[in-house]
């Protein structure tokens, strides 16, 4: 199977690539790098100092946190030197990238870290394009949809969706969705990360299905119910004051207190192929 990868920069999203190019029956013509924001982000000048503080424990414990689960000295994108790296959405979806896209023939796309896929690009994709969400859909679509579950209390909803893309944000059909085994002292940034881990054992599942797709021809499954489920978060709704609530209230232990029955969650209904 022919595919095209889109993927931001950070580790998670190389170990995504790594695990990619490490299935059988799959071969990588097509390398698309997202320069995402650096792992820990300056502050805006005008935060208190209190959340200027918490800023940094917070971005700090996911640098360290990415340390821990994934390896920085990954020279996996070296092995691809066609590759195009881009700095922007708006690049992403430029005419640069339409016109590389019509020079070479995909059967599928697999997306972790890149920008929103507009409509005049996505049409020119391979029907099976997915996208590892770092969120369960439909609960949590959108942006920083690993943040929410801990804010809102309830890290059973932390975790991650295969879906296929369309031309809303986080809509497409749900292919199978991944939680992680929440430990005592687990953080927001180590259930994130595990999340993910566990998504990417799960790639070959995945990769079946896409590959028994191509064969038998079925198309994605469109349910437009998922349109208006869950929430669909967007960047300016997250503050830097609601941290207070993570390490303030809570000291960034919420699994700890779910676990010690302190704090109620409902559970997923989870989408898995088998």
């Amino acid at each position: 199977m022919n595919i095209l990868v889109m993927i931001g920069n950070h580790p998670r999203n190389i170990a995504f690539l790594e695990k990619l190019s490490s299935q059988k029956n799959i071969n990588i013509k097509g390398l698309i790098i997202f320069k995402r924001e650096k792992l820990v982000p300056k502050s805006d000048k005008k935060l208190s100092k209190h959340l200027k503080k918490l800023w940094k424990i917070h971005f700090n414990k996911r640098l360290i946190a990415e340390k821990k689960y994934f390896n920085f000295k990954s020279k996996i994108i070296e092995k691809f030197p066609k590759k195009i790296e881009i700095a922007s959405a708006n690049e992403l979806n430029s005419k640069k990238i339409v016109n590389y896209l019509k020079k070479t023939k995909f059967d599928s796309c697999f997306i972790s870290g890149a920008p929103i896929i507009k409509e005049q690009l996505l049409k020119h994709l391979p029907k099976n394009t997915i996208n590892l969400h770092l969120g369960l859909i439909p609960h949590y679509k959108g942006l920083i949809t690993m943040f929410w579950p801990f804010y809102f209390l309830e890290p059973t909803m932390a975790g991650t969706t295969y879906h296929i893309i369309d031309k809303y944000v986080d809509t497409g059909e749900i292919l199978h969705n991944n939680v992680p085994t929440l430990k005592r002292g687990d953080g927001i940034h180590d259930v994130s990360c595990k999340a993910l881990l566990s998504a990417h054992k799960d790639l070959p599942k995945v990769i079946k299905e896409i590959e028994k797709r191509l064969k038998l021809k079925i198309k994605p499954k469109m349910d437009l119910s998922l349109i208006n489920s869950g929430k669909l978060f967007y960047k300016k709704d997250w503050k830097p004051e609601f941290l207070d609530i993570i390490y303030t209230l809570y000291k960034d232990k919420i699994v700890d207190a779910y676990l010690d029955k302190k704090i109620i969650c409902k559970k997923p209904k989870l989408i898995k192929l088998k």
